[in-house]
């Protein structure tokens, strides 16, 4: 039962951030003299499943914005391309807080 509701959860915070990203992005578009501070940061994965490592690179490709550009398991790493950020390593905190713990619950590599 918690798994439905977990997967639920990350659900609503992906739509929401997806909807948060699209006004950003279309913002960006009607003002494009804005200041922008693209990068490209590494995010260190706690997650160990091919699934789980998959539906996290989902979840941020499709946050616009953002891209997945490497992904090495092997190290337990992403590559993410942020297309604007004034704190790389507060985002990615923000991405492994909101996703990455959620859907280790959902795929039972902790236990709640």
């Amino acid at each position: 039962m918690m798994r439905v509701v977990w997967v639920v959860e990350v659900l609503l915070k992906f739509a929401w951030d997806f909807c948060v990203a699209v006004l950003q992005v279309v913002s960006w578009v009607f003002r494009p003299n804005r200041f922008m501070n693209p990068v490209i940061v590494r995010l260190p994965l706690d997650i160990k499943s091919e699934w789980g490592i998959w539906w996290l690179s989902l979840i941020i490709f499709l946050i616009p914005g953002s891209m997945v550009i490497r992904v090495r398991q092997d190290l337990g790493l992403l590559y993410v391309h942020l297309l604007h950020t004034d704190d790389a390593d507060k985002d990615m905190e923000v991405l492994k807080s909101r996703f990455e713990y959620k859907l280790r619950l959902i795929l039972g590599e902790v236990k709640s």
